[in-house]
């Protein structure tokens, strides 16, 4: 029997009973993908898939709020995290078509409390992740804010407005930036002379149809209809707070039906017209030249030999990704709220369940074959190795296995694949180690994985630390520019590096290096000529190098 299905009404489409039909079989498809969380005591997602505009699949799994039985629907309302920063974008564009404002622009003219040292950053900088801008979130964790803490945009802002380095000079390298999402934001409200929220509810949402979208700006508001944010622990599913004010990296609100529609700008360029829809597609470009795959809120890549065009999210227990096929005229989008979904994997499956053999044919995995090698032969490989700073990787031998630990992150072990080559299963990815210099060891190596072709560089052994070595160094350090003390301690062995609401164990890997968990990766003494220490610096990841400088604290009489 031949069902019909209910059009989505903001599309104003109907698919015929044969498509039904169609659409019935990608359906079971589909949720067989989502199985793990289509239950009752499970969070999950709503999925919507389009074609030509023609819905093929729309439909929710799990639940909304656990606490009160609250399933999940194509109408839920979600965070759509780092998603948002397409939109942020649209609205420079926007203004940049309205002549308000150049991509060009340095960011001092719009922000002019913006005090980091170096060549000029400009807006265009700022939308391709290449300013060299310091991240708002490390940043903050550095400061000793939790995430669950509220914050606001002043908080974020005067951080900002304290900052005096940068990570790189504007244009030399791409490194995923959230601040200079925030700082668009800031800029498109005072050329605009509105609230964020405002200008984007007036110029995007509302002449696009998308009646259940907005920006949060404010933690507190209640919103209809939203859906919590859950993470898997050892017990069970537990709520995340997300209690941040921050608008332009993230907070854009949405529903899967109200994404389709901004998708659909894509094709018909109803809002912005060709023009925006344009420079919205441009990649950024490096000092080098060298094009990047990031344009403006959106990463330009391939999947199967197609080009896409995506974006993730992730904040909290939220979860979300667009994901389009242009030459396919395919469009996957997912809004979740549990914290074990892998949002880009199961779009793309979604994808393939929805194309097909229409797909070129999926490249056979090429696993090396392994060898076996002498236990002895894996010591030369033993040892630390740093990546960037702040980011190691650490190769152990047990046995005739070797394995490798990155800073952060659990063990996992490597195979080999000939005398000086090892690879993962966890992962696609592999090291090749050089040949070892005179004296035998082996203090360079290539990592590979994704496509990158990442250099390796062995960190010198660090004789034992003791209380004696650190002479001069234990005390106080405050940092300007997150106006923040820390403290060197000491104690029972270890030297703990102790800031705002927590403490952490540092490891040496290094004369003067040491590396630590999470919010921390790497931490450098900088010694004085009189052996002690006059600084320290702290990097991790998407902050590099910010300055502790020494100090002595006078108790109050």
């Amino acid at each position: 029997m031949c069902v019909s299905w209910r059009a989505l009404w903001l599309m104003g489409m109907a698919l015929t009973c044969a498509q039904a039909h169609a659409d019935e079989a990608l359906s079971v498809r589909i949720d067989k993908l989502f199985a793990a969380w289509n239950r009752p005591d499970s969070p999950g997602a709503a999925v919507l898939i389009v074609r030509d505009g023609q819905v093929l699949h729309r439909r929710g799994y799990g639940q909304a709020q656990l606490e009160h039985a609250a399933p999940i629907t194509p109408d839920t309302v979600f965070h759509s995290a780092s998603v948002s920063k397409q939109f942020t974008a649209f609205a420079v564009h926007l203004l940049a078509q309205d002549g308000k404002l150049s991509l060009d622009d340095e960011l001092r003219k719009h922000v002019p409390e913006l005090q980091v040292a170096g060549p000029p950053i400009t807006l265009r900088h700022l939308l391709h992740h290449t300013s060299g801008l310091r991240d708002q979130w490390n940043l903050l964790l550095l400061a000793g804010l939790r995430m669950d803490d509220h914050i606001g945009e002043g908080d974020i802002q005067s951080l900002l407005f304290q900052q005096r380095a940068l990570n790189f000079m504007p244009g030399d390298e791409e490194l995923y930036c959230n601040s200079g999402y925030t700082l668009l934001a800031l800029v498109v409200q005072r050329v605009s002379g509105q609230r964020f929220a405002a200008f984007m509810k007036q110029r995007v949402f509302d002449p696009l149809g998308m009646q259940h979208t907005h920006v949060h700006d404010d933690y507190g508001t209640l919103t209809p209809g939203r859906a919590s944010s859950y993470n898997r622990g050892r017990e069970g599913w537990r709520g995340v707070a997300l209690s941040y004010s921050n608008v332009g990296a993230t907070s854009v609100f949405t529903t899967v039906d109200d994404l389709a529609l901004w998708s659909r700008n894509f094709d018909d360029a109803r809002v912005g017209g060709p023009a925006v829809q344009a420079a919205m597609l441009q990649r950024g470009r490096l000092n080098s030249g060298r094009e990047i795959n990031y344009a403006s809120g959106l990463v330009l890549a391939t999947f199967r030999g197609q080009p896409v065009i995506e974006h993730g999210g992730v904040d909290a227990g939220f979860r979300a990704h667009v994901l389009r096929l242009p030459r396919q005229r395919l469009t996957v989008l997912l809004l979740g709220n549990a914290s074990d979904i892998n949002s880009g994997q199961l779009t793309r499956r979604a994808a393939e369940a929805a194309l097909g053999d229409q797909l070129p044919p999926e490249a056979e995995p090429t696993t090396p074959t392994e060898v076996a090698l002498a236990a002895k032969s894996l010591q030369p490989f033993v040892g630390a190795f740093e990546m960037r700073p702040g980011f190691v990787l650490t190769f152990s031998a047990d046995g005739n296995r070797l394995a490798v630990q990155a800073t952060g992150q659990p063990k996992f072990p490597l195979f080999a694949s000939a005398d000086n080559q090892f690879f993962l299963k966890a992962v696609e990815a592999s090291v090749s180690f050089d040949a070892p210099d005179a004296e035998g060891s082996v203090t360079t190596a290539t990592w590979r994985q994704n496509g990158q072709v990442l250099p390796l560089h062995r960190l010198t052994p660090m004789a034992t630390l003791t209380a004696d070595s650190l002479q001069g160094c234990t005390g106080d350090y405050f940092s300007d520019e997150l106006r923040t003390l820390y403290r060197l301690d000491w104690r029972d062995g270890r030297l703990m590096l102790r800031y705002p609401r927590g403490e952490r164990a540092l490891s040496p890997v290094a004369p003067n290096r040491f590396i630590a968990p999470f919010p921390f990766s790497a931490v450098v003494l900088q010694r004085a000529a009189s052996g002690g220490c006059d600084a320290l610096s702290i990097s991790n990841g998407r902050v590099r190098n910010l300055q502790f400088q020494r100090v002595k604290i006078v108790p109050a009489s």
